[in-house]
């Protein structure tokens, strides 16, 4: 269908094979065809979520910015690895850079994992791959 601004919408039904629905929900496309919202209705309105977006190319500097987001506390760490799980999914990678971009995004996606984890010195080491190097900087409180 067509809305008011011209995006488009698709209507999605999940049923189990007696067609008991299981699922129902509306995913919203811009005029570019790319995947803006998802609003799912049923078992729960959850109302209208938007879909994070990518640049066109994750390049190191973002990869970069997201660990420093999450370094001075503006994204939790929950956030750093949807992040990161969604980037390695549906993401594009800086061709010139594409291995050391994908491997520290990988190791980001299972920071959450407690054999894996997340310190100040994986940060550091994984800023230094992508070619940074953190700053401390200690300020009155």
């Amino acid at each position: 269908m067509t809305g008011r601004q011209g995006w488009l919408s698709r209507y999605f039904k999940e049923v189990t094979a007696d067609e008991t629905t299981l699922r129902f929900w509306q995913e919203i496309y811009d005029d570019t065809l790319r995947l803006v919202e998802i609003h799912e209705k049923f078992p729960v309105d959850r109302g209208h979520q938007k879909v994070q977006q990518f640049p066109m190319i994750i390049t190191k500097q973002t990869a970069a910015a997201k660990i420093a987001a999450y370094l001075h506390h503006e994204i939790t760490l929950a956030e750093l690895v949807d992040w990161s799980e969604s980037a390695l999914m549906e993401g594009e990678f800086d061709e010139t850079d594409a291995t050391a971009i994908a491997k520290v995004i990988a190791r980001l996606g299972v920071a959450d994992v407690r054999a894996f984890g997340l310190t100040w010195e994986d940060c550091e080491e994984l800023l230094n791959q992508l070619g940074f190097i953190p700053r401390v900087e200690v300020v009155a409180a």
